[in-house]
């Protein structure tokens, strides 16, 4: 083994460090209300025989399509179950090894750009860009967050995969197709960890133009198919992508009404993310980006000529100073799936810069590497190296407690939503998922508060509509209730949830044949939902009609034998309504036969057989 090669695997075990002493204070972090939905509420997580793996790989509409996400999901469910240290551990090592794919990287992508250097000067481009990587605060969002457990996964095959083709280009023969073949299943990997790796074929463009040149064309002449499957393997699941954000509401309306405002907001979107590397220092789970309006101003002119200038010099660095071009280019490639040309919810995250801020790191690392390498006849032969050194601790260290702070923001949901509110008051997420944080809480009059500014801040967020609409139902408010979730609704007439909060409202308020006639339209699309039979029996009970009671409690205890629910309330009902004891003693004793595990429930049936055997 050479002397380098030990330089570099004592260099992944330092990142490999770094990334766990940064991330330590985030071990006892709990879940947050992002994470509910893909971790805490998640069945399909909770199998991980060849048979739950299937069904985890197998697309379904209206589902988010990332099955290696939803793979270490199940992993960790194995050994930990919902303990969030497991998950937190396994987010971590990911990070860890993604820092160590970005250290490959850097130095291969130096070697292949920066011909006219030392090996010395790529060794440490890839050490100063790696450890401010992996110490920037901006990764705090991927990796401490759960749900983004998709960043980590994508950053590590996106690498991975980035760093095998510099290899592999290196070479020639069957070495050489061994290579792209573990590219395309790198990429592969990462698109099934999160679909925006879609952009991977750009990538190998931008960095071919940049070390080519005029040569393009004759590395698509001869890289043909492997640049083809690429770009296949993009196409197939830019679709998907595409599906997946429709059918879930994540595609919005035009930002401004129209293509051109729209795409003139992509400008604000590109600047705002730059920012988020080199210049922020709160950073949030949710922000606000200060668009003009009207969208035609003087403000939106001078961030299209930043952007448009900051591409021309890039251009013009092509011929003597190729990384600069390739830095420039895979930022904007790698964030082209979040810069609003299409348009989402979302136009500013920490989690969208992941992949991009190797940019960042590249850049930087440069700039380093150049005092590093600086003389000047006024200063000693060292002068500049203590420099550049003294200069990257602190920015490393300031990385560094930037890093460990955030770690503790996102401890809860309370402390994650309190500080962004605080830091952007008018963010639509940031209130609505406060409003949400309040609902769990039971403060129903501090929910509103916050739900109705989500929805003033964002007409069309049906969530928070939704989430009013059940707030005023509670709050006995029937009539702004029903108003929001119509409105709900209208917005997105497949969320079947939100007609069946619709029908508690009408429960709630005694309009029971409303309440009937909703259950029985969703109940009608989904005829084998246990919960739908439950409680439209609940709806019949309530309003007197107890034989239709019994039929729809004993059909959801047919689909769902091993819930307890409906056995208990079928012997409540025949105890109570009926008078027919031995009915009653057998559903409460079919209960307790079919569903072991509801411990509490049990221990309460037995003594309710007991009390209908002694009398």
């Amino acid at each position: 083994m050479k002397k380098g090669d030990f330089r570099s695997i004592g260099i992944c075990f330092l990142l490999a460090m770094v990334a766990g002493i940064l991330y330590f204070n985030s071990l006892g972090n709990l879940y947050t209300n992002w994470d509910d939905g893909m971790i805490y509420q998640n069945p399909s997580i909770r199998n991980l025989s060849w048979e739950g793996i299937r069904k985890i790989f197998t697309f379904e509409k209206g589902n988010t399509y990332q099955p290696v996400r939803m793979l270490s999901y199940a992993v960790d469910y194995h050994f930990w179950k919902l303990d969030p240290f497991g998950y937190h551990l396994t987010s971590i090592f990911f990070y860890a090894l993604t820092c160590i794919m970005v250290f490959f990287s850097l130095k291969a992508a130096s070697e292949g750009l920066r011909k006219d250097v030392s090996s010395d000067s790529h060794g440490r481009i890839a050490l100063f860009g790696s450890f401010l990587f992996a110490a920037h605060p901006v990764h705090v969002e991927a990796v401490t967050w759960l749900a983004a457990r998709k960043e980590v996964l994508q950053g590590f095959f996106f690498f991975l995969a980035f760093f095998l083709y510099l290899k592999g280009r290196e070479t020639s023969g069957g070495r050489k197709v061994i290579y792209l073949g573990l590219v395309l299943l790198s990429v592969l990997l990462a698109t099934l960890s999160k679909p925006s790796a879609v952009v991977f074929p750009g990538v190998i463009l931008i960095y071919e133009i940049a070390a080519r040149g005029k040569g393009i064309s004759e590395f698509i002449r001869r890289h043909w198919l492997f640049m083809g499957c690429a770009i296949a393997i993009s196409l197939v699941f830019t679709a998907v992508l595409i599906k997946v954000m429709v059918d879930a509401g994540g595609v919005k309306p035009y930002r401004g009404g129209d293509f051109l405002s729209n795409l003139l907001v992509s400008f604000y979107a590109f600047l705002y993310n730059i920012k988020l590397l080199f210049f922020t220092i709160n950073y949030s789970a949710a922000y606000t980006i200060d668009v003009s309006n009207p969208i035609l101003s003087l403000k939106t002119l001078a961030m299209v000529i930043s952007t448009l200038s900051l591409a021309g010099l890039s251009i013009w660095s092509l011929k003597k100073r190729p990384a600069y071009f390739f830095c420039f280019f895979f930022f904007l490639v790698t964030l082209l799936p979040y810069l609003n040309i299409i348009p989402i919810s979302t136009l500013l995250a920490d989690r969208y810069v992941f992949i991009a801020s190797f940019s960042y790191a590249f850049f930087v690392g440069m700039v380093f590497e150049h005092v590093y390498r600086f003389h000047h006849p006024r200063f000693s032969a060292g002068f500049f190296k203590i420099l550049a050194t003294a200069i990257f601790l602190f920015v490393f260290t300031s990385h560094s407690l930037m890093t460990i702070y955030q770690n503790t923001i996102w401890q809860n949901s309370y402390t994650l939503w309190a500080d962004a509110v605080e830091k952007y008051p008018k963010s639509n997420t940031a209130n609505a998922l406060m409003g949400v944080v309040y609902m769990e809480l039971g403060m129903d009059e501090k929910a509103v508060e916050y739900l109705e500014k989500a929805v003033e801040l964002l007409p069309y967020d049906y969530q928070s509509r939704n989430n009013l609409g059940i707030v005023y139902g509670r709050l006995g408010q029937p009539g702004k209730a029903i108003k929001e979730l119509a409105t709900a609704m209208w917005l997105q007439p497949e969320n079947d949830n939100m007609k069946i909060n619709l029908s508690l409202v009408y429960q709630r308020n005694g309009e029971y044949d409303k309440a009937e006639y909703i259950l029985k339209q969703v109940i009608a699309k989904a005829p084998k939902n246990a919960n739908l039979y439950f409680r439209l029996g609940l709806l019949y009970r309530e309003a007197g009609n107890y034989e239709a009671a019994a039929s729809m409690l004993q059909k959801a205890s047919e689909l769902a034998p091993h819930i307890i629910n409906p056995h208990e309330e079928l012997g409540n009902l025949y105890a109570s309504r009926f008078g027919d004891r031995e009915k009653a003693i057998e559903y409460y004793t079919r209960g307790i036969e079919m569903a072991p595990k509801a411990k509490e429930k049990i221990e309460d049936l037995r003594w309710m057989v007991q009390d209908l055997q002694a009398q």
